[in-house]
């Protein structure tokens, strides 16, 4: 148990965090995640492939439960920054920081399965095959998902103009 946690708990972190964009949020979950896990897999011989997709799945279903008792709309308050650098590396590191930023704020705007589905398969490099493991659906499921969560994710940054048309 101690390999898996330790091989994969950044990973689970990382997920969650996209997931919640709360770091906080994403300790406790991730937290949790293992701690289900151990209660209900501990002893189930399980390969370390197998029990890191079950762990995406606790984690996926806790924070869809976190969502659910705590939902609010969050605020995204950006104060207008002025750089004064004479850094074009450190400009173009904030520009792409804000880029991201804005594209996870984005993630809020699509059903459930779409948000996993599109994290799990551009963050965390999934395949189909294993995107349908944790969403718990068929490979041609995952798949539309995945179409449909990236189609609607370039059309809201159409919207927001952070792409061209």
């Amino acid at each position: 148990m101690s390999q898996i946690y330790e091989r994969s708990h950044k990973r689970i972190y990382d997920f969650l965090y996209k997931y919640t964009q709360n770091a906080d949020t994403a300790m406790d979950l991730m937290q949790d995640s293992f701690l289900s896990f151990h209660k209900h897999y501990g002893e189930a011989g399980l390969s370390e492939e197998k029990s890191v997709m079950v762990l995406y799945t606790i984690a996926r279903n806790l924070s869809i439960n976190y969502a659910k008792k705590f939902s609010t709309t969050r605020e995204i308050v950006s104060d207008e920054i002025e750089f004064h650098s004479h850094n074009p590396k450190l400009e173009t590191k904030a520009e792409y920081q804000d880029l991201e930023d804005r594209l996870y704020s984005f993630l809020g705007e699509l059903s459930e399965d779409e948000r996993s589905a599109l994290l799990l398969k551009n963050v965390e490099g999934f395949q189909l095959v294993q995107i349908a493991e944790v969403l718990g659906v068929s490979v041609s499921t995952a798949s539309r998902l995945v179409i449909r969560a990236t189609e609607k994710v370039l059309a809201i940054a159409k919207r927001e103009n952070l792409v061209p048309d």
